[in-house]
């Protein structure tokens, strides 16, 4: 749904179209970047990513991709029959955790590892999977989407429920603590009742393209287009998690597009001058010229000074800041 929503807002606003395909998450997005012809961007989950770089599954993972932007968190889904109580009583049951090295399979791993529960793990698509969960031929299913979830919306009011998860920082550090509360599902949750669990950030992913070749500029054309755009993506009718969505958040041990960082500095600048008083901003501009008549050759005008400053006044006014 996010990369529709963003393929959405750039053809209405930005004129650029853009392909989406429904990848099976995990693993196989990222073979899909690295391998697949044309495949320009992907979105995965820091937990998956760092499982496999951990894993070593494509080697040389950190050098190979490149990080455009953080995107939002998505919270663990286990939902379970409503004779279950908790993740205890899943030791050595069947679980759906989608498909395989996607990221319900990875979160699954890492939650159930870190209380030392063994399950059986059953890779099904999640509408088959929630299916078999309601035939009692699956004792749980562990998804992981940013909530409200529709396929989980719409589920009978009796006979499932959803699972607290603990977090264990140590064993799960990719993880931060999150809940889920009545008005995400009614039909799951009673009133003025919420769900603990955990939460993995998105991530949206380029291919560590050299700067000086067709397939970077592509990237490149796309983030000239979707940075100064993004704030609208928070606007109904898109996904609540855009609420969350920030820009000039950085990924430790993971390069950045070079293009990305650069436009996410200028948001920077034009949210700070956005703030400025009209005196603080003419002081400012004043001095920034003082100094830069000092390194160069000649003196600009006072006519030209003052033409600068009201362009420059202009741009501040019509830049678009995600705040």
């Amino acid at each position: 749904r996010a990369a529709t929503e963003i393929a959405s807002q750039l053809s209405r606003t930005g004129g650029l179209r853009l392909m989406t395909i429904s990848g099976r998450g995990g693993a196989e997005n990222i073979a899909d970047l690295l391998f697949l012809r044309d495949i320009d961007l992907a979105i995965v989950s820091l937990d998956t990513l760092e499982k496999i770089r951990s894993e070593n599954i494509f080697p040389k993972l950190d050098r190979r991709v490149a990080y455009v932007t953080k995107l939002f968190n998505e919270e663990v889904h286990v939902l379970a029959s409503d004779k279950v109580s908790g993740l205890q009583d899943l030791a050595g049951r069947r679980i759906g955790v989608g498909p395989k090295n996607g990221t319900g399979d990875f979160s699954a791993r890492t939650i159930f590892n870190s209380a030392n529960i063994q399950f059986t793990a059953v890779y099904d698509d999640y509408a088959t999977a929630i299916l078999k969960l309601q035939n009692g031929e699956l004792d749980a299913v562990v998804s992981v989407s940013g909530k409200p979830v529709r396929m989980y919306e719409n589920l009978p009011r009796t006979g499932l429920r959803l699972l607290p998860v603990p977090l264990n920082l140590p064993k799960m550090p990719d993880y931060i603590p999150a809940s889920i509360d009545a008005s995400d599902y009614p039909n799951l949750i009673p009133p003025g009742k919420n769900i603990s669990t955990v939460a993995v950030q998105n991530v949206l992913l380029a291919f560590n393209w050299k700067q000086d070749t067709k397939r970077y500029r592509k990237v490149s054309k796309f983030i000239d287009q979707f940075f100064p755009r993004a704030a609208d993506l928070k606007k109904r009718p898109n996904h609540p998690k855009w609420q969350e969505f920030n820009l000039s958040a950085r990924l430790d041990n993971w390069i950045r597009v070079k293009a990305a960082t650069e436009a996410a500095e200028k948001l920077v600048v034009a949210t700070n001058f956005a703030r400025c008083s009209p005196g603080d901003l003419r002081t400012a501009f004043t001095q920034y010229l003082a100094e830069a008549n000092i390194r160069v050759a000649g003196e600009i005008s006072k006519s030209d000074a003052e033409q600068i400053f009201q362009d420059f006044k202009v741009w501040v006014s019509t830049a678009t800041v995600n705040q």
